[in-house]
């Protein structure tokens, strides 16, 4: 299942989005991306969805909308020929109940953690029943996107009780974990993963942060100044902890690893990069150049296909910077697709 992943594109900004359908954030999927996606070379999509968004916190069942409005989609990646991965993604009450988001003024709660997490669990009882009906070798379910609730062992018993809420409904789909802190690949070690022949384990790669996202988060907009690339390095040492902490029957092999997001937000279109020095004041900079964002991209694609890693790049369209293709001009940006699939 993860060499059918192979080379894959997130549909990001979407079904995740603030809004009662995929276009909450101007950026709804079209029919067509899937042709566009397949026709590329991609083998796979990944498609965030914001599932606990107008769900019954009641009965603990999904939006009929959204989830018909999801089916809808993974049929028509299907029908393309394109394998999919499907999330729970910015389930902000969650973590932020668990402890994770200090920076929103969130504090572990016991009793909202519990409640937000017997409704996480429902909800993925409904989905895996509901998608289940897809074929097996088509659908990957990722139990959580970017966990970062700050005491790993309620990540792991949040992960490992999910996981037997969805293998209940869905006994042959494969199961996609992460780890903590923003699914840090170099904290797999930290993880208790299930005895199941048919999981993958999937990290994010955005290194160096200072590089991928200039002009956020207090990073300044040093343009291709900042351009470093470790991925080889990186990925191969990733491997490593994954075959030390979790080797297959085989001994030779290990969990199977998938790099659910990597990218750079930069590019001609971006305009003027802004960023703030320590008193608050404005400092206009320079994004990455498209040149070097799809140079970036093209090695830590390499870099995971080595390693036999499968990749989902973030994103396909308007993603903040971030996209390979141009929603409006329906056109790939310069070095894209061909950095992704070379």
């Amino acid at each position: 299942m993860n060499a059918r992943l192979g080379r894959g594109i997130n549909l990001g900004n979407s079904w995740e989005s603030e809004g009662h359908d995929d276009s909450g954030w101007n950026n709804p999927i079209r029919d067509s991306d899937f042709t566009t996606i397949k026709a590329a070379g991609f083998n796979s999509v990944r498609i965030p969805v914001r599932w606990q968004y107008d769900s019954d916190y009641s009965t603990h069942t999904l939006s009929p909308s959204r989830l018909k409005g999801v089916k809808d989609d993974i049929q028509l990646a299907i029908d393309n020929g394109l394998a999919v991965v499907v999330n729970f993604h910015h389930y902000f009450e969650l973590n932020c109940a668990g402890g994770g988001y200090s920076n929103y003024g969130c504090k572990y709660d016991a009793a909202k953690y519990e409640a937000e997490k017997a409704h996480f669990l429902k909800l993925w009882s409904q989905l895996a029943n509901e998608l289940n009906s897809f074929p097996d070798s088509m659908l990957v379910l990722e139990i959580l996107n970017e966990p970062v609730i700050p005491k790993i062992d309620l990540v792991n018993q949040l992960m490992n009780e999910a996981h037997a809420v969805i293998r209940t409904y869905a006994p042959n789909k494969t199961i996609m974990f992460e780890a903590n802190s923003y699914a840090k690949f170099g904290l797999i070690s930290s993880m208790k993963l299930p005895q199941d022949g048919n999981i993958i384990f999937t990290g994010h790669y955005y290194e160096p942060y200072q590089y991928s996202h200039q002009g956020q988060h207090g990073h300044q907009c040093l343009g291709d100044a900042a351009y470093s690339n470790s991925a080889s390095e990186n990925l191969m040492y990733y491997k490593s902890l994954a075959k030390t902490s979790y080797p297959d029957v085989n001994k030779v092999d290990q969990v199977p690893l998938n790099m659910g997001e990597f990218g750079i937000a930069g590019g001609s279109d971006m305009g003027t990069c802004t960023y703030y020095d320590k008193d608050g004041n404005p400092i206009e900079g320079v994004w990455p150049s498209d040149q070097k964002k799809a140079e970036w991209a093209q090695k830590t694609a390499q870099a995971a296909i080595a390693n036999g890693i499968s990749f989902h790049y973030w994103g396909f369209t308007q993603t903040g910077g971030f996209e390979a293709y141009n929603y409006y001009k329906n056109t790939w940006y310069q070095g894209f697709p061909q950095a992704l699939l070379q």
